[in-house]
């Protein structure tokens, strides 16, 4: 009998073991984590600089977009964009005939899209995809985090830093995403994001630094879709010009059809 019982906890343990081992393995890390050598400030200020080093401050810009999924033919767009202080931006696709004119606008945290048959903007999620890529609207039409996380440095190894970004709000995309970062260039190198249950459901990897309007940038940007096997996005960026202004009339939603 004890030999018995022996073997059933033997096997239970064993379930239970594979179990665990099958799990997940990417956890979000937790804000009171964070290295205490590194204070807040400069969490903010590392932060500040990766935000920099992906787009000055007024920009206009040209992008290629290339999306991929099992058994699916490849999306491609290419869309213009003007964007002011990472709260106003407006991208409009140019590339593919299809869909030429349409149009994204963001404004501090409201998204609508025009299409040029439609007579009125329609309101977008931040959360629901671009196009059908495995971009978020909230990725393709906003250009910072700084407005919309809270910075903490919660691991680091040789010349980089894991810098989490905790949600100030509800309406974003992501509930929190983990950014590796040089922390000398504040360049991006790759990171995880996050989605409201916590579990993992992208990975993104910056590549192509060049030296563009003053600083190192990341030209090139690949999104995969932890979640659908073999899907992803890569996202080039076709020219960038920094700009010293750009009208307010590009940022009204009552203008977009103009």
């Amino acid at each position: 009998m004890k030999k018995i019982l022996l073997s059933l906890c033997l096997i239970i343990f064993f379930f239970i073991f594979l179990k665990a081992q099958g799990k997940e393995k990417i956890q979000p890390t937790h804000a009171s984590n964070a290295l205490t050598k590194y204070s807040r400030e400069f969490a903010i200020s590392l932060l500040k600089g990766v935000d920099d080093s992906m787009y000055p401050e007024i920009f206009q810009a040209k992008m290629l977009m290339e999306t991929i999924r099992k058994g699916r033919q490849p999306i491609k767009f290419i869309y213009e964009v003007y964007s002011k202080g990472g709260t106003k931006a407006l991208m409009e696709i140019v590339f593919p005939a299809r869909d030429k004119g349409k149009k994204i606008l963001l404004t501090n945290n409201n998204l609508w899209m025009y299409i040029p048959d439609v007579s009125r903007p329609i309101r977008l999620s931040r959360n629901q995809s671009f196009m059908g890529s495995t971009f978020s609207n909230e990725d393709i039409a906003d250009s910072t985090w700084e407005d919309d996380y809270d910075p903490s440095i919660t691991d680091e190894k040789k010349d980089m830093l894991l810098l989490t970004l905790k949600a100030k709000r509800k309406d974003v995309a992501y509930k929190q995403i983990d950014i590796w970062v040089n922390k000398e260039t504040k360049v991006p190198t790759e990171g995880i994001y996050f989605g409201l249950s916590s579990k993992p459901i992208k990975k993104v990897y910056f590549s192509n630094v060049k030296e563009i309007a003053g600083l190192l940038r990341p030209l090139n940007m690949k999104m995969v879709d932890l979640l659908e096997e073999g899907a992803y996005t890569d996202v080039k960026l076709l020219e960038l010009k920094e700009l010293q202004s750009i009208p307010d009339y590009k940022f009204d939603a009552t203008q977009l059809g103009r």
